[in-house]
């Protein structure tokens, strides 16, 4: 019984005041316990929304993932509302607060903001979307993960890259999925075998990460004293590790080739 009596009073023991109303100990746990509860049940509900609109509607991917974590944010924040309520404190209590908040965000905060607001643009705007291979801040991988501050690549070697959405908006994007960009490799050859652009073509018709439609095509972009370039044009399928593994596949069949024909790249003039 003192126990108890011992336990009622700690947690009654007011530790400070915020927005006019006193915060216990009690208070301070509960108002813990509902935010830790609300983003479980924030996170649970966009995977929800995520499995049933790919069930029950025709919308794409990279739709449902923005309405999933659209909802979420809109729980997040309504949920947090709800919370700072049930403690007593009144957001119209918070007009100084607010300009506090707005001179961190000034100073300390504009990159957090600006990854939100370029977020939004991202996933309504879709510059690029799930499964897109891209090349952006200097990282190449798949995009795995669009969120509201950074979104998330899969690079060949397997490791995952996060990335800030800012970049995609104050930067250069390079996107090799959209439109079926095409994968451009050059070589420099020495002397000329009988016909390289139908030696090209061949090796690249035999390898199957190589996509059939558009066909591949071969070029060659400049020849002088030291030899000519070879410019070839294709597309692949598949992931950032079938990508690299397809590209070097090619490289060592077209060395083999010119080993086969007793010839050799040639060395940049």
């Amino acid at each position: 019984m003192i126990l108890l009596q011992y336990l009622g009073d700690a947690l009654d023991l007011k530790l400070f005041t915020a927005g006019g109303a006193p915060f216990t100990l009690g208070s301070l746990l509960t108002a813990l316990i509902a935010l830790i509860a609300l983003l479980w049940f924030s996170r649970w509900l966009r995977l929800w929304m995520l499995s049933r609109l790919g069930a029950h509607s025709h919308m794409s991917l990279d739709t449902r993932e923005t309405v999933s974590s659209l909802t979420r944010y809109v729980v997040l924040v309504l949920g947090l509302m709800a919370i700072l309520d049930s403690v007593g404190i009144r957001l119209s209590s918070f007009t100084v607060l607010a300009g506090a908040i707005g001179v961190s965000v000034g100073f300390g905060l504009q990159n957090i903001f600006s990854n939100f607001i370029s977020g939004l643009i991202v996933m309504f705007e879709h510059p690029v979307k799930l499964g897109d291979h891209i090349v952006v801040a200097g990282v190449e991988g798949d995009v795995i993960e669009i969120g509201m501050r950074a979104t998330t690549l899969r690079t060949a070697q397997g490791s995952t890259v996060i990335v800030p959405n800012q970049n995609f908006i104050t930067g250069n994007v390079v996107n090799w999925t959209a439109g079926s960009a095409a994968t451009v490799l050059q070589w420099r050859m020495m002397g000329k075998v009988a016909d390289d652009t139908a030696l090209l073509l061949k090796i690249l018709e035999a390898q199957p990460g190589v996509l059939k439609a558009p066909a591949p095509t071969a070029y060659v972009v400049a020849a002088d004293h030291a030899g000519h370039v070879m410019e070839v044009h294709f597309r692949i399928g598949g992931d950032a590790e079938t990508r690299l593994r397809t590209i070097s596949d090619i490289n060592r069949a077209v060395l083999d080739a010119l080993a086969a024909a007793g010839q050799a790249l040639a060395p940049n003039p």
